[in-house]
């Protein structure tokens, strides 16, 4: 059998496009694959943070519990400790919620993480400590805040 030029052009023209088809495939799936790979390294490190956080309550157990219920009774010292206990842990709600927004996180991960938060925020003297602060973080995580 004898090709023609026209014969053994239109070939190459079909492997070609076969082969650009299967490197798209792979290069979908490794970004894929990438990408839960990035979602798996950030709730990691969001876990990571959130270990450290639950450390520093931990540690601080008697005066975290005091300062929830009714911050008027600790000392300047003691307000200070429980501010550091509040602005860490609201860090990690922001670091959640900056990594949410990025989509770095997916919305089961980011429901736990808010519904923490709320149970948080209803203590009355983790809400003051909060409202002091709350303007050194940025409005969007703000507004989220007052919307929980």
């Amino acid at each position: 059998m004898s090709w023609s030029w026209d014969q053994v052009t239109a070939m190459t023209s079909i492997a070609g496009v076969i082969g650009g088809l299967i490197s798209v495939y792979f290069l979908v799936h490794e970004v894929r694959r990438n990408a839960q790979a990035l979602e798996g390294a950030t709730v990691q490190s969001l876990m990571n943070f959130e270990k450290d956080v639950f450390a520093l309550i931990a540690n601080n157990a008697p005066l975290y519990l005091r300062g929830c219920e009714d911050v008027s009774g600790l000392s300047p010292a003691e307000v200070l400790s429980f501010d550091r206990i509040v602005g860490s842990y609201m860090s990690l709600f922001y670091s959640a919620h900056v990594q949410y927004g990025q989509q770095l996180i997916d919305e089961e991960v980011w429901e736990a993480y808010a519904n923490a938060l709320r149970s948080n925020l209803a203590k009355p003297g983790f809400q003051i400590r909060w409202k002091t602060m709350e303007m050194s973080y940025p409005e969007t995580f703000r507004r989220m805040i007052s919307a929980l």
